[in-house]
């Protein structure tokens, strides 16, 4: 298929006519129609169904339309940072994030790299660590920020920041000193929300439970440490985050206690090494990133 036959099929799709197609375009109707006929013949197969004035995809039409999709995505792409280059901004700049990082880090960040760069257009979306980590290695993105470390031979990891897995709750939690830490020890056969033993911070957790011979009793597994955090301060129980996302709790009444052993949590910036453009954004970004970071450290301890 041609570009323009990709085109009018995709206007077509999301229209459902030919004169919707035609507007979306700026075409005349028998433009697209004869566009259609071109594609139809050189793929072998009818794309639509005439009926009662209505076109009606085919079972190819249906299979082919969610690649079409993704290209015409990626068209949108090239053309948006066409645009922006010809007008004098600067390309487009794609951040990966985990999910809790992009709760309270993220905006912090932004805040102060829009202050140097108001102009830079910016995509954003949140992955878990293992996925940024391919998506930056396949140079989907420029940069991305995870929890702890995925290695690859195409990526370079810088860590910006140190965190620690703390223990939150609504109810009171019993200290271990007057440091306010807890020991893991004392969350044995209690109900815990912790993220799932995939990830990998959640691994590590698990790793230290079983060597220590601990068990919860029922609790929940989440994904994220957002979502634990969130569970905590509905009161489901005890969960087990970071420090930077306990640092965002909207719940004046939670307790946050340091959690014992200490589990050091590294958030790392990762960037592809064959990628030589746009250095110096993504440099600022990782910069603005890290202050963010400890800014909200700072904050935590501020608060408690």
């Amino acid at each position: 298929m041609k570009l323009k036959h990709i085109e009018a099929f995709h206007a077509v799709m999301v229209a459902g006519s030919v004169s919707g197609a035609a507007r979306l375009l700026n075409v005349t109707q028998p433009a697209v129609t004869t566009t259609l006929q071109h594609a139809e013949m050189q793929l072998g197969f009818p794309l639509f169904k005439r009926k009662k004035h209505r076109l009606i995809p085919t079972r190819e039409a249906r299979e082919l339309y969610p690649e079409i999709e993704k290209l015409f995505g990626q068209l949108e792409t090239v053309r948006r940072i066409s645009a922006s280059l010809s007008q004098g901004r600067s390309a487009e700049l794609k951040i990966l994030v985990a999910p809790s990082l992009a709760v309270q880090a993220l905006p912090e960040a932004l805040k102060a790299f829009r202050k140097r760069h108001a102009r830079t257009q910016i995509s954003i979306r949140t992955l878990h660590s293992r996925d940024i980590a391919q998506a930056i290695a396949l140079r989907e993105a420029d940069i991305g920020f995870i929890y702890g470390s995925q290695p690859h031979p195409s990526l370079e990891e810088s860590i910006i920041a140190e965190g620690h897995l703390v223990c939150v709750s609504q109810n009171e939690l019993d200290k271990t000193s007057a440091l306010d830490e807890i020991d893991i020890t004392d969350l044995s056969n209690q109900s815990v929300i912790r993220l799932y033993e995939r990830d990998p911070i959640g691994s590590v957790l698990s790793d230290l439970c079983s060597r220590q011979g601990i068990r919860f009793s029922g609790g929940m597994t989440v994904q994220t440490y957002h979502t634990a955090l969130t569970l905590a301060e509905h009161g489901f129980g005890i969960a087990i985050v970071d420090n930077f996302t306990a640092s965002g709790a909207t719940t004046p009444s939670l307790n946050i206690l340091r959690l014992t052993p200490q589990v050091r949590i590294p958030i790392t910036a990762l960037t592809n090494l064959a990628d030589e453009n746009s250095t110096t954004l993504q440099q600022v970004m990782i910069d603005s990133f890290a202050e963010a970071l400890l800014r909200l450290t700072g904050r935590s301890q501020k608060s408690r």
